[in-house]
């Protein structure tokens, strides 16, 4: 307990008008009292700054596991990406911990969960944000994490068809679909996923019915689409874009507010004519609540540092990723209003609830 001593200087100055300062040079009556305090005074303020600095411990002083939310596919591309930089500017090793599966909620309890330290963060897509609109009991809550910052954003995806399919354009797949409702397939990466919710969009806002073919990742949702199990689906251009340009798979449309720089001859949804149509993947860092502010800017900086390397900015923009890396703030009112945007695509398609 650090006391306040200043009560007994200002005793001293008013009896003596003695001037405040550091030493016993002066001696007067109250000068043995005076040298007491003010030695005191001094000995208890560096000793103040002395268990400030013992407690001010370095981050990271151990390993940090990154929990990844997926096995395979962009996410976990991405994160060992930043993994690797991050082991590079944190000095200490940063373990890739894929936890795949129900759409990253398993990844994620487990930071929830995780000593609010730094050594256990996460990095997670828009499920992160779709999750609470989709399930009525999580077995966390988003305000048990602390954001992070935002690492990239997709700028959309692409809706994908097999070739077979009797539908060359956005115009053609939407007729088709109201001319059979309900028989046309597109597959997802999972109930909640932001393929998903991209196909949802869609059905509300073109009044068309689709059959939605939930798969156990986009991986699955992918080869179907090859193999013509599913007529479409809605995919990140890391997955589909070699598929695109050796014509295995027809690109109809994007998702994103501008076209894509990996395959920039492929039209916007809005330009297509579903004004305001907008659906972007991103991916992002974040640690458990109550990690100390200061970790947390220390997390953000090192992922910043990381994507600004030109190797690793021209790498992720290779794979249709725009890098971003705002601070914790900035991500959390974004985080706020993606959540807001899920939930109201979630009543307005009916979807149950689990």
């Amino acid at each position: 307990m650090i006391f306040n001593l200043l009560p007994a200087t200002r005793f001293l100055q008013r009896e003596e008008n003695l001037p405040l300062r550091v030493g016993c040079a002066s001696r007067t009556r109250y000068g043995d009292r005076w040298c007491a305090v003010r030695t005191l005074q001094i000995l208890m303020t560096l000793s103040a700054l002395s268990f400030g600095m013992a407690n001010a411990q370095p981050f990271p002083t151990k390993p940090v596991r990154f929990v990844s939310t997926a096995v395979a596919g962009a996410t976990d591309t991405v994160g060992r990406l930043i993994a690797n930089g991050l082991t590079d500017k944190l000095h200490q090793q940063v373990i890739v911990d894929s936890r795949g599966g129900a759409n990253g909620i398993i990844g994620s309890e487990i930071v929830a969960r995780a000593t609010p330290d730094g050594h256990t963060v996460l990095i997670s897509t828009a499920s992160f944000a779709i999750n609470p609109g989709i399930y009525r009991k999580l077995p966390y809550s988003p305000d048990d994490f602390a954001p992070v910052t935002l690492i990239v954003t997709s700028g959309g995806l692409f809706l994908i068809t097999n070739p077979s399919v009797p539908a060359r354009n956005v115009r053609e797949l939407i007729d088709l679909a109201k001319a059979k409702p309900g028989e046309i397939s597109y597959g997802s990466a999972g109930v909640g996923n932001i393929t998903h919710m991209a196909g949802e969009l869609f059905s509300i806002m073109t009044g068309a019915k689709f059959n939605h073919v939930p798969y156990k990742g986009a991986a699955a949702s992918f080869t179907d689409v090859l193999g013509g199990h599913v007529s479409f689906m809605y995919s990140g251009a890391i997955q589909c874009a070699p598929s695109v340009k050796s014509g295995k798979v027809r690109a109809l449309g994007f998702t994103g507010p501008v076209r894509s720089k990996v395959l920039p001859e492929v039209a916007t949804l809005d330009e297509l004519g579903l004004k305001g149509y907008e659906v972007q993947s991103w991916y992002a860092l974040y640690a458990p609540a109550k990690t100390p502010k200061a970790i947390v800017n220390a997390l953000r900086d090192a992922v910043v540092a990381v994507i600004r390397e030109p190797q690793n900015s021209e790498q992720l923009e290779n794979w249709g990723l725009t890098p971003v890396g705002g601070t914790p703030e900035q991500f959390g009112e974004f985080l706020k209003k993606e959540i807001a945007k899920y939930q109201r695509i979630v009543r307005e398609a009916h979807i149950s609830r689990s």
